[in-house]
């Protein structure tokens, strides 16, 4: 091959390179738009290219946190990019909140954003250093006990008299449901005292009765729980102490 062939062909491949090198450049800035942070080098520039800018922000909360407290902790959202917004990291935030138990966040383009708070339900109060706190479902702390909201909740305390290590206080907290459709309205528990696992107690009010119980039997006593309180034997006065502690047997003490 001659010299002035051997140019012509390198001449030729020059132009078909730079396309190929064209492409891939493009394909590697275009990434950098997509898989950017916000707050990138090229997050800020793709913002100002971007159509999907935030315009409308809707909330949506739960009892007892108000939509005007969730916009309030919330950063400046509208006018940023809602395709870049990184909803993993805004979600982590609001989650630390007290009372938050979960959030849930969608984009709808071109420009809402709708944000889901979901809050946790308080079981009972609990003392931690002579303190009442709210207290939830798996019997975590929530937050201490406002004045406002105890008028609005009717919760039992709950209290340890030795270790809760064995103890699942949500199966607790569902036999005090169990119990508030046996009593009818006509009892209510101020007060559940879990001692050595199974037994555990607690205490009903108007009037004010005692009764021990055993978790593992629960289910199979609460048949005998419903007719001493609510259609005793004859010969029964007020009843003071119900234990139903152990199987198929029942020991009632009454009031002199």
């Amino acid at each position: 091959m001659s010299e002035d062939t051997k140019s012509v062909v390198f001449l030729e491949s020059i132009p078909k390179t730079v396309g190929i090198m064209g492409v891939i450049f493009c394909l590697v800035l275009m990434a950098g738009f997509l898989f950017s942070n916000e707050k990138g080098f090229l997050g800020d520039r793709f913002q100002l290219f971007s159509f999907f800018k935030i315009k409308q922000i809707k909330v949506s909360s739960e009892w007892p946190i108000s939509n005007s407290e969730v916009k309030a902790w919330l950063p400046h959202l509208e006018g940023r990019s809602l395709f870049a917004l990184n909803v993993s990291d805004l979600v982590a935030s609001l989650e630390k909140k007290t009372w938050v138990e979960q959030v849930v966040i969608k984009k709808q383009y071109p420009d809402h954003l709708w944000i889901e708070l979901e809050t946790k339900r308080p079981r009972a109060l609990s003392t931690v250093q002579g303190i009442a706190y709210f207290v939830d479902e798996k019997g975590n702390v929530i937050e201490k006990a406002r004045p406002g909201l105890l008028k609005t909740l009717d919760l039992p305390f709950i209290s340890f008299s030795s270790t809760r290590d064995r103890w699942d206080v949500s199966q607790i907290f569902a036999m005090a449901d169990q119990f508030k459709k046996l009593a009818r309205s006509k009892y209510s528990i101020s007060q559940i005292i879990l001692g050595n696992y199974p037994y555990f107690k607690i205490f009903l009010e108007n009037p004010k009765i005692e009764v021990l119980l055993n978790i593992e039997n629960w289910q199979s006593q609460s048949k005998v729980l419903e007719t001493l309180l609510l259609d005793p034997p004859s010969q029964i006065q007020q009843l003071q102490r119900i234990n139903l502690m152990f199987p198929k047997k029942a020991v009632v003490s009454i009031h002199n």
